[in-house]
Formats: C-alpha cells, sequence, structure tokens
C-alpha cells in the first residue's frame, strides 16, 4: 500500500485528511497529516517531514500531497524526492486525498500520483462551464 502525507500550512492537511476519512467511513492506515508552517525553524520542519514519512512508508512509496508550490513544506518535499521513494503532488484538494486513500492500494506509486493529480486537476472547475458543457 502507498502511504500517504498531508504537508500544509495550519490545519488544512489536518481537516482535508480527517474530512477524507469520514467520507470514506474507516479509518485510514497508513495516512497522516502534518502542519509545517513558514515560521518553523527549518530543522524541526525537516524532522517532522521525515519522522511522517517513516511512520506511512510501508516500502511501496509514500504519495506527498502539498498546498502550495515553492510554500516550506513544497520544497522539504520534493528535497525528500533525492533520497526516499516518493512522489510530490502540489495544490492538494479534498478530491484529491479521497481518491488517493481510495486507490492506493491496487496502483503503484506512480501511476496514484498521476491519477491523483489528473482527478484534482479535474475537479478544479467553474460549474457554470461545466454545467453548460453538459446540455
Amino acid at each position: 500500500m502507498v502511504g500517504i502525507l498531508v504537508a500544509t500550512h495550519g490545519g488544512i492537511g489536518l481537516s482535508l485528511l480527517g474530512t477524507a476519512i469520514d467520507l470514506v467511513g474507516e479509518t485510514a492506515e497508513a495516512a497522516i497529516a502534518v502542519t509545517i508552517d513558514d515560521h518553523m525553524d527549518r530543522t524541526m520542519a525537516w524532522d517532522q517531514l521525515v519522522e511522517a514519512y517513516d511512520t506511512v512508508n510501508q516500502n511501496q512509496g509514500v504519495l506527498i500531497l502539498v498546498d502550495m508550490f515553492g510554500s516550506t513544506s513544497s520544497t522539504l518535499a520534493l528535497s525528500l524526492l533525492a533520497e526516499r521513494n516518493v512522489e510530490v503532488l502540489t495544490g492538494v484538494n479534498l478530491a484529491m486525498v479521497l481518491r488517493a486513500l481510495l486507490h492506493r492500494t491496487e496502483k503503484d506509486l506512480e501511476t496514484l500520483a498521476a491519477d491523483v493529480l489528473q482527478y484534482g486537476q479535474r475537479n478544479v472547475t467553474s460549474s457554470a462551464t461545466w454545467l453548460s458543457t453538459r446540455n
């Protein structure tokens, strides 16, 4: 199973993961959310991210979902690419977290990352535009 790590500013990641778990209706094994704010000491933030990675790693890789490209959580997560089996996606939303939780047992890390990215992008839309194309 691919591990899921949501790393964001404030409580965004905690809320996204908690809501996704509520919607799925079960406890999510090997999934964790951490808060990494820009004001945190980088060493402490790095240690927190590595500890979270180690917690969810099931030896099939870890999908790291971060809130914003260029943020502290993003740059630290990207640093893990050189050292560990991870994929990092930015711009996390609830659809992405749900998709990751629901499909991580049946897909490898690379396939899951591509699927979650596509699904997340598809779920960022203008409702008016989406409805007008349905008619």
